[in-house]
């Protein structure tokens, strides 16, 4: 690789910067992959540590670059805006975005559940209720942990490729209801063992945490919903009325 320039108008640390942007840009630093060290890129490039430094900073500063403490520095992740004409559909929004949505299933099935998510569904703690957990990706990239709960009568959950299409879309289909309005809880809640596995980020990791229950034209709980968000990738959006 050919060292930088000292003879041409543009300081050294702006080259090593415009270095770094072109192999991001031919996909040679690819999204979420790890950039050589600081004392790697100082050896690839003949230039000084400060050099090094000033032109990470910058890419950081520009959200091109991100620092991960005692790892290293990867090259960021694109942030999402969740879009409010999608009514709360993440593959909706996603799809308005001109981004690829897809789902893993985790888990389905019938099970008794703790009083907290009884009360939300409005059905008694001897009462099962189904309970589906999702992983959502943006362009390939996980983006949010879902734990959703349906009462037992909505069995038909069970056998649908929730995976594929909006559960509003899917509960419509086979029940004729629709959405009338969402009562979201907004809270910060840090990433367990389970949740940094699936979202790929460490233990502790600030995760945005967004409970919502689902109510339908007649007022009743078509189903109970938490997410778990990176919201370095995702951003909730919620829109307010004055009427």
């Amino acid at each position: 690789m050919s060292n930088l320039q000292n003879k041409v108008a543009s300081p050294l640390y702006q080259q090593l910067y415009d270095a770094i942007m072109e192999k991001i840009t031919v996909g040679e630093y690819q999204v979420g992959s790890q950039i050589p060290s600081e004392d790697q890129l100082s050896q690839i490039y003949k230039v000084s540590r400060i050099t090094v430094r000033s032109a990470i900073q910058k890419l950081c500063d520009d959200n091109v670059l991100v620092k991960k403490h005692g790892k290293g520095t990867f090259v960021s992740l694109p942030v999402y805006v969740e879009i409010v004409s999608a009514e709360g559909s993440f593959t909706k929004s996603c799809i308005q975005m001109g981004k690829t949505p897809s789902t893993e299933i985790l888990s389905k099935d019938l099970k008794y559940v703790d009083k907290r998510i009884c009360e939300q569904l409005n059905i008694d703690e001897n009462e099962k209720a189904i309970h589906i957990q999702r992983l959502r990706f943006i362009d390939g990239h996980a983006s949010m942990l879902e734990e959703d709960y349906f009462i037992a009568n909505f069995d038909f959950m069970l056998n649908k490729k929730v995976e594929q299409q909006p559960l509003l879309d899917v509960i419509r289909e086979n029940t004729g209801n629709t959405a009338k309005f969402f009562d979201d809880v907004i809270e910060i809640k840090y990433a367990t063992k389970e949740q940094a596995k699936h979202l790929d980020c460490v233990v502790g990791t600030p995760l945005l945490y967004v409970s919502q229950v689902v109510v339908g034209d007649s007022n009743q709980v078509l189903y109970y919903n938490e997410q778990y968000i990176r919201s370095d990738i995702y951003k909730f959006t919620v829109r307010s009325s004055n009427k």
